[in-house]
C-alpha cells in the first residue's frame, strides 16, 4: 500500500474469505459464460462439476458442519441446488445438454452455480479456518455478488463476441471446437 502498510493490516483478515469465493466463483462462471456466449451451451463437465461439488458439500454440511437447525437447511438447500437442476433437466428435457441449452435452464444452472459455489467455499472456510469465517460487512458479500455478475456477462459478451477477440486457430489449438462466429484468419 502506498502509506506502508499491508493488504491485511488495512482490510484484516476477515475480507479474506469473501475475497476467495468472489476469485473462485468468477473463475469458474467465466468459461460458463464464456461457452455459453461462443456455443449456445453449457457443456457437460461444467454441470457435472457442480453437481459433484455440491453434493459432496450436502454430505459434509450433514456430518461435520458447525451449522444447525435453518442454518443447516439453507446450506443443504443451497449446495442441492444443481443436484435438483440436474434431476429436473433430465425429467423435463430427457438430457443435461438440452436443458443447458434452454434460455430459462442456462439461466436456473448459472444462478444454481453462483449460489453453490460459494456456499461450498464458505462452508469450507468455517470448517478448516473458522476464524476467517465471519465477513461482517453485508457491503463486502453484496460487492462480491457484483463483481461475478459482472464477471458472468463479461464472459458470455466476450464468448458471443470471440471473433473480436480469437481467432478460429486459438480454438483448434486449445482442442475446441470452433464457434460458427470465429475469425477466420
Amino acid at each position: 500500500m502506498s502509506d506502508g502498510r499491508s493488504v491485511s493490516e488495512v482490510t484484516g483478515p476477515r475480507y479474506g474469505p469473501i475475497a476467495v469465493a468472489t476469485v473462485t466463483t468468477a473463475l469458474v462462471t467465466w468459461p460458463i459464460a464464456f461457452n455459453l456466449g461462443a456455443y449456445d451451451a453449457v457443456f457437460y463437465d461444467d454441470v457435472f462439476k457442480f453437481v459433484v461439488a455440491a453434493s459432496v458439500g450436502v454430505a459434509v454440511a450433514l456430518v461435520w458442519s458447525p451449522y444447525r437447525g435453518r442454518e443447516l437447511a439453507l446450506r443443504c438447500a443451497a449446495l442441492g441446488a444443481p443436484a435438483l437442476w440436474l434431476v429436473l433437466s433430465i425429467i423435463w428435457f430427457d438430457s443435461t445438454a438440452a436443458a443447458a441449452s434452454d434460455p430459462v435452464f442456462g439461466v436456473l444452472a448459472l444462478l444454481a452455480a453462483l449460489v453453490s459455489v460459494p456456499t461450498v467455499l464458505k462452508m469450507t472456510i468455517d470448517l478448516f479456518v473458522p476464524e476467517l469465517g465471519s465477513v461482517g460487512d453485508p457491503r463486502a458479500v453484496a460487492f462480491a455478488l457484483v463483481v461475478v455478475v459482472i464477471v458472468a456477462v463479461a464472459g458470455f459478451v466476450v464468448g458471443a463476441n470471440n471473433d473480436a477477440f480469437l481467432t478460429c486457430e486459438d480454438f483448434k489449438i486449445a482442442g475446441a471446437d470452433q464457434p460458427s462466429n470465429c475469425a477466420r484468419p
